[in-house]
Parts: structure tokens; sequence; C-alpha cells
């Protein structure tokens, strides 16, 4: 997959309130990797292969960003436990949130928050 090049002195872009909005959906799995995806067409690219994930941001981080907390995360794995979430899925979840910059995780929980995302990363079978 071929990256766009920014011009490296150009201003980047902020985030829309559509690319927002899609940001939060995706993160209470309201709508899946392919929709987000194609709502950050051209400011966030990414490839989550086995082996290799890459992503490269496009856009101004946004002040205060898509909020992340402790709540999501045990839905996660909730919804994980009912069978209604793949693991594929849920690395695939984690994964996007921690390379994103557009997301802002709760710092009450952050170590929390940042631990189980990581580790659902690289291990969405993991018994958190």
């Amino acid at each position: 997959m071929r990256w766009p090049r920014w011009n490296q002195t150009a201003e980047l872009p902020l985030l829309t309130s559509e690319q927002l909005e899609a940001l939060r959906r995706f993160a209470l799995f309201e709508i899946g990797i392919e929709s987000v995806r194609n709502s950050l067409a051209g400011v966030f690219e990414f490839d989550f292969q086995p082996e290799r994930r890459t992503a490269a941001t496009h856009f101004r981080v946004p002040a205060p960003g898509v909020l992340i907390t402790r709540a999501q995360i045990e839905k996660a794995l909730e919804s994980r436990r009912a069978g209604l979430v793949s693991p594929k899925e849920l690395m695939e979840w984690a994964t996007f949130i921690l390379l994103n910059d557009g997301y802002e995780i709760d710092e009450d929980d952050q170590d929390f928050i940042a631990e189980c995302l990581n580790e659902l990363s690289f291990n969405p079978n993991a018994s958190l």
C-alpha cells in the first residue's frame, strides 16, 4: 500500500467533526475498522499485518482527543467474552486506538487502560 506524501512545511489539517465522530463510534464498537478507515482516508493510513503493524498520521492532534475510559475497555472485554467481537476485531480495535493520535486515554485510569490496550493488541485472547 502506498501512503500519500505530505509537504513537510504545510500545516497538517484538523480532523473534521465527522472524522472525530467516526473515531468516537469506532471506540464504542458502533462501526467497524473499514468504516473508520474510509472516514479517515488521507489523514490516517494503517496496515495491521500479523508480523508488522504500521500507521501514518497526517492530521493535527485534536485537543481534546476522543476519550478512552476504563468502561470502554471493560465493554470491549465483555463483548469478546459474549462472542460479539472476534479476537481479530479486538486486536484491531486496541491497535488502532494505540496508534491513532486522535484518542486520549483517561488520566484517572491511564496505567490500566494502556496496559490493557497493549495486551489486547498483541494477545486478544488474554484473560484480563
